[in-house]
Parts: C-alpha cells; sequence; structure tokens
C-alpha cells in the first residue's frame, strides 16, 4: 500500500522529533520531578488516612479499627516506597527516609519510648530514630508473634498515645515534605543544572535498585549474608508488607525509565542512540516483574525459610543494577559513585 505524501511527512517529522528530543538530561530530569511529585501527593494523602485511623483506633479500641489502622499503614508504606525509588530533592536534604523510614526499628527503644510519654510530649527528646516512624508503628500494630494480641496491648494509655504521636509524625514530614516538592519541581533548570541534577538521579536510582536486592530483603542477595537469614532482617516482615513494599519500589523505578505518557520516556530517549540497550532494559524490567510476582505476598517467611525461592528474583535485580550502573551510566556520560556492594 502506498502512503500519502502527507501521511508520508507526519512520520518523518515524528521520527524527526524524537531524534530531537534526544538524551535531553534537563527534560529527563524534570519528567522524573513530574512523577515524583505525584508519588510525593499520594504519600500525603496516604499519611493523613493513617493518622485519622490510629486517633479512631485509641478512640474506640476495637476490632474494625485496629484493621482500619494496619491497612492505612499498609498503604503508607507502599506510598512511601515509591518515593523512595527516587529520593531526590527535599526527599534527600530533608532525609525523609531517616525521619519516617529509620530501618530496621529497634522494639526494646519503642518500648523504652513508651514508658517516657508524657501527655504533653509523647515522644520524649532521648528518643532516637530506630524507636520513631513506620517501623516503630508497625511494631505498635502488628507486635513481633502475636498480631492478635496488639489491640489489648493498646488499651495502656501510654501505648496507643505514642502510636497516635509517631502517625502525627509522618503526616506532619509528608505533608512538609509535598510543600516542598512544589516549589523544588517548579523551578526552572537551565542547562547546567539540569546536567548536575540529572547525573545525581541516576546515581540514586542505581542506589535503589541495590536496595531491592540487599537491605530490604535482609542482604539476601548479597555474599555478605553469613548466617542462615530470617523474617525478621526483612522489611516489613510484621505487617507481611514486604512484597508489596518491593512491588511498589520496582513499579516505580520501572516508570522512571519507561513511562512515556506525557512525554519521551527515559529509555525512549536512550533508544535514539542505543535500541539494543533500551530494549535490554524493557526486558530486564518485565522479567524482574514477572520473578516477583511469582512469591508469595509474605515474601519475608518464604524467603526465610527457602532462600532459593527468591534467587531468580534476586538475580534479575542483580543483572538490572548491573545495565544500569554499567551499560546506562556508560551510555549517558554519569559516574556512579561508591555503594555498599562494591566489592560484591
Amino acid at each position: 500500500m502506498l502512503l500519502r505524501p502527507a501521511l508520508i511527512a507526519l512520520a518523518c517529522g515524528s521520527l524527526l522529533n524524537v531524534h530531537a528530543e534526544g538524551l535531553d538530561a534537563t527534560a529527563v530530569v524534570k519528567g522524573w520531578q513530574s512523577q515524583q511529585l505525584g508519588r510525593v501527593q499520594t504519600l500525603r494523602a496516604s499519611s493523613l488516612v493513617l493518622k485519622d485511623s490510629v486517633d479512631a483506633l485509641c478512640k474506640r479500641l476495637g476490632n474494625s479499627e485496629i484493621r482500619a489502622a494496619r491497612q492505612a499503614w499498609l498503604q503508607t508504606y507502599v506510598a512511601w516506597r515509591a518515593v523512595e525509588a527516587l529520593p531526590m530533592g527535599p526527599a534527600l536534604s530533608r532525609r525523609t527516609a531517616w525521619q519516617i523510614d529509620a530501618w530496621p526499628v529497634k522494639p526494646q527503644k519503642v518500648e523504652e519510648a513508651v514508658r517516657l510519654v508524657e501527655r504533653d510530649a509523647p515522644i520524649a527528646d532521648s528518643v532516637g530514630a530506630n524507636a520513631q516512624g513506620l517501623p516503630a508503628l508497625e511494631y505498635l500494630l502488628w507486635g513481633d508473634d502475636r498480631a492478635s494480641a496488639q489491640l489489648g496491648r493498646l488499651h495502656f494509655r501510654q501505648r496507643c498515645q505514642y502510636a497516635q504521636a509517631l502517625a502525627a509524625d509522618v503526616a506532619t514530614e509528608a505533608q512538609s515534605l509535598q510543600q516542598d516538592w512544589q516549589g523544588y519541581s517548579s523551578t526552572a533548570l537551565d542547562a547546567d543544572a539540569g546536567r548536575q541534577a540529572f547525573e545525581e538521579a541516576v546515581n540514586l536510582i542505581a542506589g535503589s535498585v541495590e536496595a531491592l536486592r540487599d537491605k530490604k530483603v535482609g542482604r539476601l542477595g548479597s555474599p555478605k549474608l553469613t548466617q542462615k537469614p530470617t523474617r525478621q532482617i526483612f522489611d516489613a516482615w510484621r505487617s507481611h508488607g514486604t512484597h508489596a513494599g518491593m512491588a511498589a519500589t520496582l513499579n516505580a523505578l520501572e516508570q522512571l525509565f519507561l513511562d512515556n505518557r506525557q512525554a519521551p520516556s527515559f529509555v525512549d530517549r536512550l533508544a535514539v542512540e542505543k535500541p539494543l540497550l533500551a530494549q535490554h532494559l524493557r526486558e530486564e524490567f518485565a522479567i524482574a516483574r514477572e520473578h516477583l510476582a511469582k512469591l508469595p505476598a509474605d515474601m519475608a517467611a518464604s524467603a526465610a525459610a527457602k532462600p532459593a525461592s527468591a534467587q531468580p528474583f534476586l538475580d534479575s535485580i542483580k543483572k538490572l543494577q548491573g545495565i544500569i550502573e554499567l551499560q546506562v551510566a556508560d551510555a549517558v556520560g554519569v559516574t556512579i559513585g561508591f555503594k555498599d556492594s562494591d566489592g560484591d
């Protein structure tokens, strides 16, 4: 079939536009900022629901209330894990991760913090980060091994008051983060500032991919692990939220590379000069997603009992990490800084 001249011109024009876009570092950063702002807004909304749910729980200590609080915690945790995929800008400068997700929690420190609660100062100045944020609240809502017993324990005023204070702190930080993000994402970037932000963001993404196979899964993907893993060293094991958190981060990372709903994606731009590498990235994300989908919701318990069950997923993440740190970084002229995994 012959194409009309007008259609030929339109097709050629579209191709030229894609090539003209290329790997514009500033445009890529602005696209990433737009995506992350949406995720920050979701975190803010979820944290408000969490605060209200914990307040409602402490007003009426019932089964439906603790179920609602737990569901709100999981939604906020998943929202945070999506933001954490690229903790750029205010999330980095505010040290948001340290404020709302200092992991792992130290239960003995939480218990000590509960004992220090006063009516006008539910969080004492001496309470450290490892007894605050989402992990500490998870411990109060689920406990370690007796989730059904936690409702009874929350009848102690100080315990419930501390839970309310933790939820309120998470909501406050999420609100401040959103306010700062709105100003940050609306700031114009010149070529130099855009390039600097792009190089930093690529490094942060590489760190997030590393965390998927290392820190957040009890270093199960690292040869530095010298003993049999237990579920206690997995992120969000108490709430059985490990899988959901992993999926949220992986999904956000995939969208950062592939989402082209508003503008050409990073991979679209990369494909102009490196089509095979771009295709490789698409395929590896799909493989990682497929392996993760095969793991059960209570990933912490299953992977601790049978570490080999998680190995295909961890291998796919390691391969994805290598592609980003070596091939992609080289293709876009970015140097990946020193990380914990160096030497693995």
